[in-house]
């Protein structure tokens, strides 16, 4: 690709010997500019919630720093593109919306620019020699930018063949997802009849919960599956918080956690899909209790008819990778897991008009928060 991009804009040994050539002029500057470029970047709300924080900030700015040294290093060969690849598929993993490369780009490369004009003469560059080496930058920027967007299209040719393989999924469940909730429920009652009759012998007990723990991992599957086939909007009535709480929290608990759900006030009504927002609350809840060391912590208000749900736990929380991803259809961080939960759990929140955010909560773990507006039924 690096071949081809360079015979198309003319990037050649010239513009090799003129960027090694400008790099003493060029070095000095680039913290000056680094920080020109941050202060661009973050006066942009969208961009700066990219970061986690300062500290991040001032990570990247090393790393912009020698990415910048880079473009003056001499060598611009396949290996070199393949870096300057990798940096792109970064920006993809962190969600970077697209657009913010090429006015980025902009940014260092009027920097270079100006870094250019005002120590040419000093550094004994002649007019001629300044504007054709601020030409072999433009060639070179252009060929980086190319090749970092070319990492957006692999993402979104990726992204359309997972649309298709849930597709097909969604096929398949609403063929068999019915056919196979049956058999789990013969197995699920045998096992609590079983139960009844081998009393309290200790080593049967522990393998007859270790089967209705599998039926319900299974049945929590099938209706992932079939909300996946049946993709319906919501059909919203009115509902109470204590009511909305007890049923989507049903069947939770866990033996190593302390599992603690407040409802304020629990007589509180909103309106929403209940059956939907239920799946929301348990699929994020049953995330929490996977991952949390030993407490979760559900909050279940409504503040001016918002329903608003808040779901912290003290496990070891998201990266800034896994928050982007984290909403994609089959994204998993669990071993056991198929990723198809908190993406169900968007487009339900989505299509009530919500808004679903995953940040880092005050137990040191995750926080999930999920508001829903009021709507009235007509």
């Amino acid at each position: 690709m690096y071949l081809e991009l360079a015979h198309d804009i003319g990037f050649g040994p010239a513009d090799e010997a003129r960027l090694t050539a400008a790099r003493p002029l060029v070095l000095p500057h680039l913290a000056g500019l680094v920080d020109r470029f941050y202060e661009v970047l973050t006066a942009n709300a969208e961009q700066r919630a990219v970061f986690e924080g300062d500290a991040q900030i001032a990570r990247q700015k090393v790393h912009l720093e020698s990415w910048l040294e880079g473009l003056f290093g001499g060598v611009y060969d396949e290996a070199y593109f393949e870096r300057r690849a990798r940096i792109g598929r970064a920006h993809v993993r962190i969600r970077l919306p697209q657009r913010y490369m090429v006015s980025m780009m902009n940014v260092l490369r009027m920097g270079l620019h100006d870094i250019l004009r005002r120590g040419a003469t000093a550094a004994g560059f002649g007019l001629d020699a300044r504007e054709a080496t601020q030409t072999s930058i433009d060639k070179l920027l252009d060929i980086e930018l190319a090749v970092m967007l070319e990492t957006f299209k692999e993402d979104y040719d990726q992204r359309a063949r997972a649309r298709e393989r849930l597709a097909s999924l969604g096929q398949l469940a609403a063929s068999i997802g019915h056919e196979l909730r049956n058999p789990l429920a013969v197995i699920d009652s045998s096992t609590h009849l079983l139960a009844r009759r081998l009393g309290d012998d200790p080593r049967m007990t522990k393998h007859l919960e270790r089967i209705r723990e599998q039926v319900a991992r299974s049945n929590h599957i099938i209706t992932d599956l079939l909300e996946l086939a049946r993709d319906r909007a919501p059909v919203r009535e009115d509902v109470t918080l204590g009511v909305l709480a007890q049923r989507g929290l049903e069947g939770l608990s866990s033996s190593r956690c302390t599992f603690e759900v407040r409802v304020d006030p629990a007589e509180a009504r909103v309106c929403v899909d209940a059956s939907q927002v239920q799946q929301v609350l348990f699929n994020i809840a049953h995330n929490a209790l996977q991952a949390a060391a030993g407490r979760v912590e559900v909050d279940v208000s409504s503040v001016d008819d918002e329903l608003q749900l808040t779901i912290d736990d003290d496990g070891p929380g998201l990266s800034i990778e896994v928050r982007a991803n984290l909403f994609e259809p089959l994204f998993t961080t669990r071993t056991n897991g198929i990723g198809l939960g908190l993406w169900l759990s968007k487009r339900i929140v989505d299509k009530h008009g919500g808004t679903i955010e995953a940040t880092h909560g005050p137990l040191g773990g995750a926080r999930f928060v999920v508001k829903i507006p009021p709507l009235r039924p007509r």
